[in-house]
C-alpha cells in the first residue's frame, strides 16, 4: 500500500454484519449478497491504526496490507471489538523491530491495568499477555485526555469526548482528531450525539483552521430511530450531527465523509443505507466498506 493510503479493515459493528450467529432476514440477505462487515478498524497509514479489535489480523491477511510497520495504535475505548485479547495473543507470537504505542482514556488505562494486576500471574489470560508484552517492551500503554492534544508519530491528535461507555469505571469512548500530511481527519467511533462541549471545541478549531478534511462516523443503527442520548448513531441522527457540523464551519463542501461501524439490528443495505444519506445528509457521504482504501 502506499505510504499515506488509507484502508478501513472493518466496518462492522460488535457482533459483524451479518451476524454469525443470526438468521434474521436482514442478515439472510447479508450472507446472499456476500456484503459482509468485520468488526470497525481503520489502518491510517503504515505506521498508525485505529483500533485494535478480534478481526485487525484476519483483515490484513485478506486485504494484503501488513501490520508489521505499525507503531502507534489510537483506542477508541475497551469494548472487547476495539480491543481484544486476541490480537495481543498474536504479538506474545512475534519477533517486533518496534514496540506499538497504544493511546487511550485514563480511565481506559486504569481498567488495564487493573486486569493486569488480577491476572498476570494466571498464565494464558489477558492480563497475563499484557504484563509479558509490557515486561518485553513490546507494548506501551499512554493516557491521554479530552481536547489535550499529542503527538504520535509526527500527527498532532486530539481526542474529543462522547457519551459511549467503556469497561472502565466512567470510561467513556474517545474520537480523535488527527492532524497530518493528509489533512485534518476526525474519526468518530463509537459516538452519539456530540454536546456543546464537542461543538464548541470544533468550532473554535474551524474558526483557526477551516473545515475538516475528512470525516469518518459511526452509523451503527441506521434505519433505527434512537433515543437522543443514545451511545450511538443512526441514520437520522447522522443527518443532525452534519447539520451541526456545518452550522459551525467544520463541515463543508469538501469535506469527505464515511460512515463505518454498522450492524444488522438496522435493516438497510449497503446501498439503501448510501441512497438514504445522498437524499438527507447535508454532506458529501460514502458508506464504507471493508477493505475500500482512500
Amino acid at each position: 500500500m502506499m505510504a499515506t493510503e488509507s484502508v478501513f479493515l472493518g466496518t462492522g459493528a460488535a457482533e459483524m454484519f451479518p451476524n454469525p450467529f443470526c438468521g434474521c432476514a436482514v442478515c439472510r440477505r447479508a450472507r446472499e449478497n456476500r456484503e459482509t462487515r468485520l468488526r470497525a478498524a481503520m489502518l491510517l497509514d503504515g505506521t498508525m491504526m485505529i483500533d485494535f479489535g478480534p478481526d485487525v489480523c484476519a483483515a490484513s491477511q485478506h486485504y494484503g496490507v501488513p501490520l508489521d510497520r505499525v507503531e502507534h495504535v489510537l483506542v477508541t475505548h475497551t469494548h472487547e471489538d476495539h480491543l481484544n485479547e486476541a490480537t495481543f495473543s498474536v504479538l506474545t507470537m512475534t519477533e517486533m523491530a518496534h514496540p506499538i504505542h497504544f493511546y487511550l482514556s485514563e480511565e481506559g488505562c486504569a481498567w488495564l491495568a487493573d486486569v493486569t494486576a488480577s491476572q498476570k500471574d494466571c498464565p494464558g489470560s489477558f492480563g497475563w499477555m499484557l504484563a509479558s508484552l509490557q515486561e518485553a517492551g513490546k507494548i506501551v500503554f499512554h493516557a491521554v485526555w479530552p481536547y489535550r492534544p499529542f503527538d504520535a508519530g509526527g500527527k498532532r491528535v486530539t481526542p474529543l469526548k462522547t457519551n459511549h461507555a467503556g469497561n472502565g469505571a466512567d470510561e467513556t469512548a474517545l474520537n480523535y482528531l488527527i492532524e497530518w500530511e493528509r489533512g485534518a481527519w476526525l474519526y468518530a467511533a463509537d459516538t452519539g450525539l456530540y454536546g456543546e462541549e464537542n461543538l464548541r471545541f470544533l468550532e473554535a478549531w474551524a474558526r483557526e483552521h477551516g473545515a475538516l478534511d475528512t470525516v469518518i462516523f459511526e452509523g451503527t443503527y441506521g434505519s433505527e430511530k434512537m433515543p437522543r442520548d443514545c451511545g450511538h448513531m443512526d441514520a437520522a441522527r447522522l443527518c443532525e450531527q452534519f447539520s451541526d457540523l456545518r452550522r459551525i464551519a467544520a463541515l463543508d463542501g469538501h469535506t469527505r465523509v464515511f460512515l463505518t461501524h454498522i450492524n444488522q439490528v438496522q435493516h438497510f443495505s449497503h446501498a439503501e443505507y448510501q441512497d438514504y444519506m445522498n437524499r438527507h445528509a447535508d454532506a458529501h457521504v460514502t458508506v464504507a466498506r471493508d477493505g475500500m482504501r482512500i
